[in-house]
């Protein structure tokens, strides 16, 4: 079961100078107990519910705001995050972005990214393509991945094809993209009684066209070679299998 706070009032708009975030109403999962393995935290998140003057003349978020929106999207990922941690359930953002034009859309995305690289949340962009959507701002305008004739947003599907870790051979700790310099870091603990590799996804067309270098650290040392292995047969995922039992945390 996927649920959601409800949007107003767990969430009190105030425009540019900023709004306030509160706690979901749920003490247990809906029909389940703390920590639930059936159940996931769902929210949205657009900056242009922190008021009506954000996205007035635009139908996304002004860069004028950007700052605002910074602060908002921290606040409320916070917030939600704190509400997983105590019920016990992995939080994942199923709509967010809805966004048109590159300043404005790749700010949003990236704030976004970054929230979720943060707190370790999965996240799901709207929309894929128009399909004469009416719950939103848009009007006729796209708010998916093409234009109206059909050419690709490039700089949109950039934004969204973050370096990130598809699998871990153990426990997830940390991830960290750098939209400006491509620069990915990855945290896990090692569990070498797992028999699959870490996979981390490196788009080679938007992000590293002339290929990317990595840097193994366990405990703060280089792991000898003959401690993993490591396969790039796929140019955009990067594999990498410890096989030392020592490596375990």
């Amino acid at each position: 079961m996927w649920f959601e706070p409800v949007q107003v009032p767990d969430q009190i708009p105030g425009g540019a100078a900023g709004g306030q975030q509160y706690p979901v109403g749920f003490e247990t999962p809906p029909g389940g107990e703390i920590g639930s393995s059936k159940h996931v935290l769902n929210d949205h998140y657009y900056c242009c519910v922190l008021g009506p003057g954000i996205c007035k003349d635009m139908g996304e978020p002004d860069p004028k705001f950007n700052a605002a929106c910074d602060t908002w999207v921290d606040q409320r990922f916070t917030k939600r995050n704190e509400d997983a941690v105590r019920l016990g359930l992995p939080l994942f953002i199923s709509e967010f972005g809805a966004c048109l034009t590159d300043e404005p859309c790749t700010a949003e995305i990236k704030r976004t990214g970054d929230q979720s690289d943060k707190y370790l949340v999965g996240w799901a962009y709207w929309q894929f393509k128009f399909f004469e959507d009416l719950t939103t701002s848009a009007g006729t305008g796209s708010e998916g991945f093409y234009n109206a004739d059909g050419t690709l947003q490039d700089w949109k599907v950039k934004a969204l094809a973050r370096s990130y870790m598809m699998a871990t051979q153990g426990r997830l700790t940390g991830m960290d993209f750098n939209s400006t310099t491509s620069a990915f870091v990855g945290e896990f603990t090692v569990d070498t009684s797992i028999t699959a590799p870490t996979v981390t996804y490196l788009n080679s067309e938007y992000w590293y066209p002339n290929g990317y270098t990595y840097t193994l650290m366990v405990n703060g040392k280089a792991p000898a070679s003959k401690q993993y292995t490591v396969d790039v047969t796929d140019p955009q995922r990067l594999s990498i299998q410890f096989t030392d039992k020592a490596l375990n945390a």
